[in-house]
């Protein structure tokens, strides 16, 4: 519906608004506006009418609903469990039981553990997020990296539980089973944690952190307290997810139970509340933590990138940049990179994760299918389309992280190992992995 030269005008005119915000201290989505509105007037003078073009607009955003109420749950989690205690008994809890020598190390390990288990990098960070970087900050360690060491186990349960929702789309859209793409991401995995544990541990025994532990815990032991009412907020939101009883069920428990702590073990009045939940908690450094107030501008931005996505579907531009991009690949290697830009490029532009995923791998999937295997493209699509989402200021999975964190998202990402060096990994698996395929093809039949 739209040309290729338009696509590219589109790009540059939402990436070029995304700049001007950010630089600008304006909300990201007033920047983020300028693609969507560029892309609707496009399609109608490319023949879709005003009223159809709204419509596919709207129900782009509507597909965005999900990820709307996972910030307006965690908008109100935050300020109910500061409020409560619930915060400050998890971080004296883990103050004790960490070994703060190994602070970095411990937080990527539990986290990936955790990950693993529920399948969902935000449920993750929302059950451990907080006291982690509660801890962190308590012990004087950058929360930047804490942040960093925390999304990087999280991704390790989004990009290979077979509890995860985006490791199952990626299986489907390559066309094979969780057990291949298992198989196949392997090598890269192994890779991923050997460098992510390596940098962490370096960071660990570089920083000293163990040399703050004393006094950290000992002026954190009032606040954890003995009452085990205060550890019943986390327990429900856990509990609800490893019975898969679904994220919304999770996080409403987890938001009344900390607002029920709130009002009988802490004495917060009721009246109090809807005050709390709006503008959010002040700590005693005056610094504000969640509350819905907080996350409007976010919410709006989730909103136009869906909508944004929706266009971006409707107007058939993708589709011909993929065949001619793939259509020069000779080797492995040369499509893997092909494919890491191009689910990178969809992840600057979209704002999602699913349509990066879905984009890579369904329009390239006969070629690629025959020259190399299908497992093959799940493995690139699960190391670039999915881990780069976390990697976007603007991109709707990272907002998530660096909401639920309390971290903006650009002082994560250098931290984030897992999440880049996997892509880095699976260009020199795929270099390895197709010399031996063109060695086997080389081999006369007998």
């Amino acid at each position: 519906m739209i040309s290729t030269r338009s696509f590219i005008a589109v790009t540059v005119t939402t990436l070029a608004g995304l700049a001007v915000a950010y630089l600008c201290g304006v909300p990201l989505a007033a920047g983020f506006a300028a693609g969507p509105l560029l892309l609707a007037f496009l399609m109608t003078r490319g023949g879709l009418n005003r009223k159809e073009t709204a419509a596919v607009a709207w129900k782009g955003a509507l597909h965005t609903k999900e990820v709307m109420l996972i910030l307006f749950f965690v908008s109100l989690l935050i300020p109910a469990w500061s409020a409560s205690g619930t915060i400050d008994a998890m971080i004296g809890a883990g103050l004790e039981l960490f070994s703060p020598s190994l602070f970095l190390t411990s937080s990527f390990l539990l986290s990936g553990v955790i990950a693993y288990i529920l399948g969902t990098s935000t449920g993750t960070l929302s059950a451990v997020g907080l006291p982690v970087i509660g801890m962190a900050a308590q012990l004087d360690i950058p929360v930047a990296m804490a942040a960093g060491a925390l999304v990087s186990g999280a991704f390790v349960g989004d990009r290979g539980s077979p509890f995860s929702s985006a490791f199952r789309l990626t299986a489907d859209s390559a066309g094979v089973t969780t057990r291949e793409l298992g198989r196949a991401i392997l090598p890269t995995t192994l890779l991923g944690l050997a460098a992510t544990l390596a940098f962490f541990f370096t960071a660990d025994r570089l920083g000293g952190w163990g040399a703050r532990a004393s006094g950290a815990v000992s002026a954190a032991s009032p606040a954890a307290g003995a009452d085990l009412w205060l550890y019943l907020p986390p327990v429900l939101l856990v509990g609800a997810m490893l019975f898969r009883l679904g994220t919304r069920l999770a996080f409403i428990l987890a938001i009344v139970s900390g607002v029920a702590v709130g009002i009988w073990h802490t004495g917060i009045a009721p009246s109090a509340w809807p005050s709390l939940l709006w503008n959010g908690w002040e700590s005693g450094s005056g610094r504000t933590s969640g509350g819905l107030k907080h996350m409007l501008d976010l919410v709006l931005l989730i909103a136009l990138a869906g909508a944004f996505n929706g266009l971006l579907e409707r107007s058939g531009a993708i589709e011909p940049i993929v065949k001619r991009a793939f259509a020069s690949a000779r080797t492995l290697a040369g499509s893997t990179w092909r494919a890491g830009l191009f689910g990178l490029c969809l992840d600057l532009v979209s704002c999602t994760q699913t349509l990066p995923i879905m984009m890579t791998t369904r329009h390239i999937l006969p070629a690629w299918a025959e020259r190399y295997g299908a497992a093959h493209l799940g493995r690139v699509a699960a190391d670039t389309a999915l881990l780069f989402a976390a990697l976007v200021p603007w991109n709707m999975l990272a907002i998530l992280c660096g909401a639920i964190l309390g971290v903006p998202v650009i002082d994560y990402v250098p931290y984030a190992v897992y999440v880049w060096s996997i892509p880095l990994f699976t260009l020199a698996w795929s270099a390895w992995a197709g010399r031996r395929i063109g060695r086997e093809r080389s081999v006369p039949a007998k």
